[in-house]
């Protein structure tokens, strides 16, 4: 049997319904035995079902400016070292 941790490991493929066959049997068996866990993938679910029923809107231009500057200020905006040499 899986543990609580393994299975929120697998929790993203276990909601999207990705995981091998083997796999999802080993979850629904801890499941049997876990109400926590349960609980936590219906609230996982629920969250996702609210979330995806939100109106979108655009990013505020300011958002997105601050956004790219702390990507550059992170280091990961920059380019490789061998594209500079």
């Amino acid at each position: 049997m899986i543990t609580c941790k393994e299975l929120i490991d697998y929790l993203i493929d276990y909601v999207s319904d990705e995981l091998t066959p083997d796999q999802k049997a080993h979850i629904d068996h801890h499941l049997q035995f876990c109400p926590p866990c349960v609980t936590y993938i219906d609230t996982y679910k629920a969250t996702i079902r609210l979330t995806k029923s939100l109106p979108m809107k655009p990013v505020p231009p300011e958002l997105i400016a601050r956004l790219k500057q702390a990507y550059v200020e992170s280091g990961y905006g920059r380019s490789s070292p061998s594209a500079g040499a």
